[in-house]
This record gives C-alpha cells, structure tokens and sequence, in this order.
C-alpha cells in the first residue's frame, strides 16, 4: 500500500472511533463515567491541595523554628564575645595599672640606689682626702 492511501485508513479509524467515543459518552452510561470522573479529579485534586498545604504549614513551622534556633545561637554568641571582650579589656587595664606601679617602684628604687651611690661615692672621697691629709702630714714631718 501507498503512504497516502495508510493515512486515510488512519484517519478514517481515527474519526470513527472519535465520533464512537463521543456518541458514548453522551450517552447516560458516558455521562455517568463523565461525572465519577470529574468527580474523582476534584476528590485528587483537594487530597493534593491538603497536602501541599500541610507540607507548607511543617515548612513553615520547621524554617520558624530554625530562625528561632539561630536568633538564639546568634544572641548567645553575642553575648559571649562582649563578655570576653570585658573580660579582656579589664585584664588589661589591670595588667597595664599593675606594670605602671612595678615601673613606679623601680624607678623609686633606682632613684634611692643612685642616692646611695653617691653617698657611697662622697664616703670615699671623703676617706681619699682625710687619708691624703694624713699621709701629707706624715711625709711632711719627716
């Protein structure tokens, strides 16, 4: 057989069960089986629609709840590093108040041992001198 002569065979099917099936369903029987199934659509179709729903409302519950969990993850960490941040600015302040007084002690203890250093120095330039004398007059008597 032609290409052609198969498509008008097809195309003669096709209408003939086309025009069948249309007659079919409008008849009662048709009409029946029509309605159970735009029936069963909007049953499926509101079944779908319940569960697109509930998957939101848990979507919804479940991304609340996980904002939640981090705002307060968030906050606690916050907290935490203005504590040791306090924490770190009072020990510095502490190390740095107690550094200035060790540098106030030794500078005072420097300044009382050059004192005493030159005591030391005038003591013996005293003896140097008294003993010069000495050894002058000593000489001289002789």
């Amino acid at each position: 057989m032609e290409k052609s002569t198969k498509e008008k065979i097809a195309l003669g099917l096709g209408l003939i069960a086309g025009g069948a099936l249309g007659y079919w369903l409008n008849s009662d029987k048709g009409r029946e089986v029509r309605s159970e199934a735009a029936d069963k659509a909007n049953e499926y179709g509101k079944i779908a629609k319940e569960q697109a729903d509930q998957i939101s409302e848990n979507l919804n519950r479940q991304a609340g709840e996980l904002s939640a969990k981090l705002n307060d993850q968030t906050n606690r960490l916050s907290s935490n590093l203005n504590q040791a941040y306090e924490q770190s600015r009072d020990y510095l302040s502490k190390t740095g108040d107690t550094l200035k007084n060790q540098f106030q002690r030794t500078a005072s203890n420097v300044e009382g041992a050059s004192e005493d250093f030159q005591a030391g120095i005038n003591y013996a330039i005293d003896n140097i001198q008294r003993k010069a004398r000495e050894l002058s007059k000593q000489n001289g008597s002789r």
